[in-house]
């Protein structure tokens, strides 16, 4: 016997009205069946067989179904057997209709499968029509009833909904409020402190948090509490070693995952807190906790302890969830935290690196220029003495040529620190690239010649003029064709100028030199790097310094080599300055009155600088007194009196400021400082000891009389010596 289900849901009927079932083979039998019925305003479903019975169950519930029970094929009986194995139709109220009088039998066996009555026709239909009547308001209260369950239960569905979507939502507004709380702070303490008051009162009335140091140690980080003045009492609890296992905190430290106690009673307190910590617990009168772990980089940092006062307040997988997502955020916290931690010592350790470079450049430059300055000062005074063999003067050029070297070399370490420390000082003013070109050709004259080179220039360009500082830009020109003079061995230097559609001047110069590997050329305007050229001697510098110089003047520098053995192009693009540069002042050698000569108070601790300088100086119709430091200088300034002050800036006994002010208070005195720092902070120093100019070592001679001159005519005095 088959077993009919169906898993779709039936179709559901009219709130109104309910479906009959009506199951007879023979059509007059239906047609008198459905004429009784008619007045009840129910919808009637005729069928002739039990099979088409069973496919209406298949599409539909009924409220009642009228079976005949003598029937071809499945009868009446076998029929309702059927329908009763049919889960949705078990209840199905069913009446048997038949013509045949076998009371005890048939009626016995209609009951048995479940029948609610057996009737006999012919049928009275005032009877027929009341009994099914019956079924049908039955049918109709059922089904409403479990429409009102249904929509019941659908509205706590949606009441439930949205209560868990408001909790969700303040859920995630709480969370986000505590990212941004605890992104707030780039300080551990601070951020651990945010945490705690994050978690009261929102998780417990009270937490403590910890955390384990390299060593092992638990330590207390931050505690909060609902009521501000037991924080005290929190934390007065002892954190133990790390080889006991009782403390609470230590298991999630152990073993990474959070550990709930939602009773807590003397037996969970002696198992989680040593003994002289329980005291201290009872006043607080814990009723649960729960402690999760701080995990940062996949490593346990610390914990969370949450404890709460209400012995009706439990700890749920929702608290946990929380209280987790909480320390996940909080760790991402601290995680940043160490990391701007990090960036700073990372940058505390270069800012110390890159002073005390400095300052090692600056006494290096002190301590090397110092020995310069009497090998330059003698140089100028034997070449200017007119009993000096001519078959010398070679020699005496040689020397001052090396020792000018010297001195570059020492300026171009100063000014990789500069252009290092962003303090490159340029006094910009409108100048002609040509005649820093030529300037710079010259002074590498004596080189080309020595090579035999072949120097060729084309200076086509028609607009020439730039905004630069001409020290600066003669000093990049310099470099360049200095740098083609070392690497050329033989054969030529072209220098060309050219103007360019894009505003600017363009000037190249071309070698058939060495040349550089192309992959080689991005190195060159490195520090320190010689491009696997060859030793060549220098320090690498040169370039990384033209480079810089040439963007402080908002131009462009590149480099071109095919190889080795093919040479080398540089070219320097500036952009162009359409205003003329202006006309420079004319200077005339000022001449020496006589009987009027500067007083000089020399302060210069080296004696040989100190006897070359007054050689120089008093060669030059100046009246010099020296001093080898402040102490003797001050007992001179206190009796005689001083047009200039000319000092170095270190002295082994003191300051020349003091000095200074002797000199200045007494005659108005101006200050020259001599030094071998030439260093931006050096020259902010001798301005605030009161010098006028500052000189760097090894002195230009013709600076010094420069500014001699200057401050012969500052001091109202006649016209000093001339050169």
């Amino acid at each position: 016997m088959t077993h009919f289900v169906r898993n779709e849901r039936p179709m559901q009927e009219n709130s109104q009205t309910a479906s009959i079932l009506l199951v007879d083979d023979r059509p007059d039998k239906l047609l008198a069946l459905e004429a009784i019925l008619e007045g009840l305003h129910q919808k009637l479903v005729k069928v002739r067989s039990g099979d088409e019975a069973l496919r209406q169950l298949l599409l539909q519930d009924f409220a009642v179904i009228l079976l005949d029970v003598n029937m071809p094929g499945l009868d009446g009986f076998e029929t309702a057997a059927l329908i009763r194995k049919r889960r949705r139709s078990e209840t199905t109220p069913i009446i048997f209709i038949s013509a045949i009088n076998d009371t005890d039998n048939h009626v016995s066996r209609g009951y048995s499968l479940g029948a609610v009555d057996y009737i006999l026709t012919p049928v009275i239909p005032e009877i027929l029509r009341a009994k099914i009547a019956v079924f049908v308001e039955l049918y109709l209260k059922t089904e409403q009833v479990k429409r009102q369950a249904e929509e019941h239960a659908q509205l706590l569905q949606e009441q439930d909904a949205r209560a868990r979507a408001e909790v969700e939502k303040e859920r995630m507004a709480f969370l986000a409020e505590a990212s941004n709380v605890l992104a707030g702070s780039l300080d551990y303490e601070q951020t651990f402190s945010n945490l705690a008051r994050l978690i009261v009162p929102r998780l417990a009335e009270f937490c403590l948090i910890d955390r384990l140091d390299d060593a092992g140690h638990l330590h207390q980080v931050a505690v909060a509490h609902r009521d501000p003045h037991q924080e005290a009492v929190l934390r007065q609890i002892r954190y133990p070693e790390s080889g006991e296992n009782s403390h609470g905190a230590l298991r999630v430290f152990k073993t990474g995952m959070p550990f709930v106690r939602n009773r807590v009673d003397d037996s969970v307190l002696s198992d989680l807190a040593p003994e002289a910590d329980r005291a201290v617990l009872r006043l607080l009168k814990p009723a649960a906790f729960a402690a999760v772990p701080l995990t940062a980089r996949g490593r346990v940092i610390g914990s969370i302890t949450m404890v709460r006062t209400d012995p009706h307040h439990e700890f749920d997988d929702d608290d946990l969830w929380l209280a987790d997502e909480l320390a996940h955020r909080s760790a991402l916290a601290l995680d940043n935290v160490e990391l701007y931690r990090r960036a700073n010592r990372a940058r505390e350790e270069a800012e110390t690196a890159n002073r005390a470079k400095d300052r090692f450049l600056a006494m290096l430059s002190h301590e090397l220029r110092t020995p310069l300055t009497p090998v330059i000062t003698h140089l100028f005074n034997l070449s200017a003495d007119e009993r000096m063999p001519k078959e010398l003067h070679h020699s005496l050029d040689v020397i001052r040529r090396n020792v000018e070297l010297e001195a570059r070399l020492i300026d171009d370490l100063l000014d990789l620190s500069r252009v290092g420390s962003g303090k490159f000082h340029l006094e910009s003013t409108v100048v002609d690239i040509h005649e820093l070109l030529k300037n710079a050709l010259e002074i590498c004259q004596p080189d080309i010649e020595a090579k035999q080179l072949q120097l060729s220039l084309d200076l086509s360009a028609e607009q020439t003029h730039v905004n630069a500082d001409p020290a600066r830009l003669q000093q990049v020109f310099w470099n360049i064709v200095k740098n083609a003079v070392k690497f050329t061995s033989e054969g030529s230097i072209h220098v060309s100028t050219a103007t360019t559609d894009d505003g600017s001047v363009s000037i190249t110069v071309r070698d058939t030199g060495v040349g550089i590997e192309p992959s080689l050329l991005d190195r060159v305007f490195h520090p320190f790097e010689q491009a696997e050229r060859g030793v060549q001697g220098g320090l690498g510098l040169g370039l990384a310094i033209t480079k810089a110089l040439v963007e402080l003047h908002s131009g462009r520098i590149t480099l071109e080599s095919s190889g080795q053995g093919h040479g080398t192009t540089v070219t320097v693009s500036l952009p162009i300055a359409h205003e003329a540069p202006a006309a420079a002042p004319e200077r005339r050698p000022a001449a020496i009155e006589p009987g009027k000569k500067l007083r000089v108070l020399l302060l210069e601790d080296h004696p040989d600088t100190n006897e070359a300088l007054t050689m120089l100086l008093e060669l030059r119709g100046y009246t010099v007194t020296s001093a080898l430091n402040v102490t003797t200088a001050l007992e001179i300034a206190s009796r005689q009196d001083f047009d200039l002050l000319l000092s170095d800036l270190g002295l082994p006994d003191g300051s020349p400021g003091e000095v200074m002010q002797k000199v200045a208070a007494r005659n108005g005195t101006i200050g020259v400082a001599l030094s071998g720092l030439g260093m931006e902070k050096d020259f902010e120093q001798s301005r605030s000891l009161g010098f006028r100019h500052h000189l760097v070592k090894p002195v230009d001679v013709g600076r010094l009389e420069e500014v001699l001159q200057e401050c012969g005519k500052s001091a109202g005095k006649p016209e000093t010596a001339a050169v």
